[in-house]
């Protein structure tokens, strides 16, 4: 264990600062109490720990049996530890991970295909409803952010850590291959303009109960892109009153797993 005297400690570069920040990296932080404890619950490898006198006591025994090197336990009054992270906080009890990428052949489904979400708060919901509803799997195009950046696993609760996650470079090739395994690709998608694309669109509330799928969800602003959209087997949407064409997206991907995932 080691005491922290001042907010500009060398050791704490991963903690300093966290909001004028987001470096690329292989490592992630989890800047709450119960995500962090979730970490340090989990399989993934843990760097460090960075906490006030109080939660060192309360979660000593977890510390020591997950932290290899006991000298990667930070420990500072409150004044330093908010000096250190740049604002001020409720709890005092954070955690620094490695980032674990599966690749597509360890998937399971039922799993998630990202088509360029950006935003990653709702990222972060996006994991914490997929967990869930049980989802094996998500996919993350090139396009969409890390689940692992700060606000995303905040917003997730942790629930990344459940959930196997796959970078994907070639949606195309990914996709098809995943249909000749007899997956069926499903998007969630407002009805699209085009015969093709509309004879193969059904409402949400008619589909099966079924576990081997891929749902897809696409841009919070743009949708599904429409290369993902045609090659997908069957478009799903979500009917809505009131003249409301579309939903925050991790609520409408609620909607469509409450209908879609198989018991």
């Amino acid at each position: 264990m080691q005491i922290i005297h001042s907010p500009l400690d060398p050791r704490l570069t991963s903690y300093q600062l966290l909001k004028a920040k987001e470096d690329p990296s292989d490592t992630f932080i989890a800047d709450h109490e119960k995500t962090a404890v979730r970490l340090l619950n989990s399989n993934l490898r843990v760097e460090s720990v960075f906490c006030m006198p109080k939660y060192l006591e309360k979660h000593k025994n977890l510390i020591q049996s997950k932290l290899k090197d006991a000298n990667k336990c930070f420990i500072a009054e409150k004044q330093i530890f908010e000096e250190t992270i740049g604002f001020s906080v409720h709890q005092g009890f954070m955690a620094v991970g490695f980032q674990r990428w599966n690749s597509v052949s360890e998937t399971k489904t039922p799993m998630l295909l990202l088509n360029s979400i950006v935003d990653s708060e709702n990222i972060g919901s996006i994991l914490r409803t997929a967990a869930a509803f049980g989802i094996q799997s998500i996919l993350f195009d090139s396009k969409s952010a890390s689940p692992y950046l700060r606000r995303s696993v905040r917003v997730s609760m942790g629930s990344l850590f459940q959930i196997q996650l796959v970078r994907v470079h070639n949606l195309t090739e990914t996709i098809r291959n995943l249909q000749e395994t007899g997956t069926k690709i499903l998007a969630l998608s407002l009805p699209k303009d085009g015969e093709i694309l509309l004879s193969k669109t059904k409402s949400i509330y008619g589909m099966k109960k079924q576990n081997n799928f891929v749902l897809v969800v696409g841009n919070e602003a743009d949708g599904i892109e429409e290369g993902i959209l045609n090659l997908s087997d069957e478009l799903v949407y979500i009917p809505m009153k009131n003249k409301i064409d579309s939903l925050n997206v991790s609520h409408a991907l609620a909607v469509a797993l409450s209908h879609l995932i198989g018991q």
